[in-house]
């Protein structure tokens, strides 16, 4: 991951290729269920990774297009790692995701939630932000959570292997994700 990362880009039309524009600290919010890790608990999990932007993935939910019940028999015994963020929803959206996602199976065989920096980060909607949002959903597995992570709409980002088998590992603010391609 990255110590820093950009709330607002300097990319415009002038200048297309600008450098990252880090102005905010790293802050990963790191829960098991609904509670709170402290910071020099490490957390460790592995599994399958399966994501992308929710904006997406919930267009497909329930279509002919969703092969997400096969993937987790195919792999539940492995378990499934979610990545997941958002560009355009906003947190009553990010949480009709969640739900939506929910009901359909998806989350059967889950190991843990990895959740980007949503493009809304920081904002609120009566009195619901990005992190209950998740939460209202991904405690009842009580599996890890963890937050802020350094992909999604808001840079730097760190490469994701979709369907790789990944161990995951967080301490404090720093995350590691071990790729194993079989």
């Amino acid at each position: 991951g990255y110590d820093t990362w950009e709330m607002e880009s300097l990319k415009n039309e002038d200048n297309p290729a600008p450098q990252y524009n880090l102005t905010e600290k790293k802050l990963l919010r790191k829960y098991i269920g609904d509670r709170k890790v402290n910071d020099t608990e490490n957390v460790s999990f592995e599994g399958r990774l399966i994501g992308g932007c929710m904006d997406c993935l919930v267009n497909l939910t329930g279509t002919t297009f969703d092969a997400v019940d096969s993937f987790n028999r195919k792999y539940a015994k492995e378990g499934i790692v979610w990545f997941l963020e958002s560009c355009d929803l906003n947190v009553f959206a990010i949480r009709r995701a969640m739900w939506q996602m929910d009901n359909a199976g998806w989350f059967d065989n889950v190991k843990g939630f990895l959740i980007g920096r949503p493009l809304c980060f920081g904002e609120e909607m009566m009195g619901l932000n990005q992190y209950d949002a998740v939460l209202s959903v991904a405690a009842k597995y009580n599996v890890p959570v963890i937050m802020d992570c350094d992909f999604g709409h808001l840079s730097p980002s760190m490469p994701i292997i979709s369907g790789s088998f990944a161990e995951i590992n967080a301490k404090g603010n720093d995350l590691s994700i071990t790729y194993r391609l079989i």
